[in-house]
């Protein structure tokens, strides 16, 4: 039975849609191709680049998995490579328990060859290399230990769009020096702030300009998640009217982390009351299980005023925002071009939008509304 999992990646069976994005990533992969993947935040990146990478297991490729945000210090970053690297020869969690001694990496019998060979490793207890020899190291490590095993490494930065908190500008020459020279990988690199990563890739001053295939991932058709909340309600004798369901998806507009919250409510408030929520219950749901981050999104535009009229105005008309906006004392463009690079709205044809539809319905009960 598939399982609503919402919050994490998905794989297998709970993986749903996408497959055109998912058939394209693969082939991209087996033809070596380095691959960039941006999206907004919540639009499934990670699952999209596990599940591709669960398919290609029968490859017997090797793949080393780092999220970049997750590793606060470039000291972090260079362990999270060196461990993901290792758990091709399940050597990652002796490592992570060693890594503090030298003496008990070495008479690890399974992980002494590999010191052996790298000896660059010693570095992590013994600290006789600084942050820096260590991260370049780390990042050689990637392909030289495939090469070694004469096989192909698939290396995945997540989040790479965060790796500006580690010193951005020299962090990113040192990775694109290091890497361009790699001939026994394949890079996946994904973010959410479409502003840095085209600073990275896509612009023509970028470090990694042409340097990979540009993946954007969009909103999800609806009628993929109708299927699947069928489906879902109908394993566990749930009997609801399909209007009901277009309307909750009407409102998630593909959006993929609420569609799969929406169905979860739903199964839940079902199992407490033996009944489903009307669509206002269910909205008000989502509304309070959403509230700190829906509070935290605001907080980050808010310190902008520029910012925060163009989204008020975005979420609250449905004329041409410059018409709106005229007269206001602010550069309109300029806050567009920000909020649409940041992943906070999404260009529709001539229309903007917000990406994130409970945040709409967030800003006009709590924002427009009250004004």
């Amino acid at each position: 039975m598939t399982q609503i999992n919402v919050g994490k990646p998905v794989l297998g069976s709970n993986f749903i849609g996408r497959q055109d994005e998912l058939n394209y990533l693969t082939k991209l992969i087996q033809m070596n191709q380095n691959v960039v993947i941006i999206a907004p935040r919540r639009y499934g990146k990670t699952s999209l680049i596990l599940e591709a990478l669960r398919q290609l297991e029968n490859e017997k490729l090797y793949s080393a998995f780092i999220d970049i945000f997750s590793t606060p210090t470039l000291e972090s970053l260079s362990s999270e490579i060196t461990k993901a690297v290792l758990k091709n020869h399940k050597l990652d969690e002796i490592f992570a328990k060693s890594k503090n001694s030298a003496l008990a990496m070495i008479q690890n019998l399974k992980l002494k060859t590999v010191v052996e060979d790298f000896e660059f490793i010693l570095g992590f207890p013994e600290k006789k290399e600084n942050d820096w020899e260590l991260l370049w190291k780390s990042i050689d490590f990637i392909d030289q230990f495939p090469g070694k095993h004469k096989k192909r490494m698939i290396c995945v930065f997540d989040e790479f769009g965060d790796v500006g908190k580690l010193d951005g500008n020299q962090i990113v020459k040192l990775f694109r020096s290091k890497i361009q020279l790699h001939n026994n990988t394949s890079y996946i690199f994904s973010g959410s702030y479409e502003s840095v990563m085209s600073g990275l890739f896509i612009e023509k001053q970028a470090p990694f300009f042409r340097f990979a295939r540009i993946i954007n991932l969009g909103k999800m058709d609806k009628n993929i998640f109708l299927e699947f909340y069928k489906k879902q309600l109908a394993e566990k004798e749930i009997f609801s009217n399909e209007n009901f369901l277009l309307s909750i998806l009407d409102f998630t507009d593909g959006h993929p982390y609420y569609s799969q919250l929406a169905l979860q409510e739903l199964i839940i408030f079902h199992a407490l009351n033996k009944k489903l929520p009307t669509f206002d219950e269910l909205i008000e749901r989502l509304l309070l299980i959403e509230k700190n981050y829906l509070e935290k999104s605001w907080e980050e535009i808010s310190s902008r005023k520029e910012l925060v009229k163009t989204v008020l105005a975005v979420c609250g008309t449905d004329s041409q925002i410059y018409s709106v906006l005229k007269g206001t004392g602010i550069n309109t463009s300029r806050a567009l071009k920000t909020l649409e690079m940041n992943g906070t709205i999404l260009k529709e044809g001539k229309k903007y939008e917000m990406s994130d539809p409970l945040f709409a319905l967030w800003i006009q009960l709590n924002l427009i509304k009250k004004t």
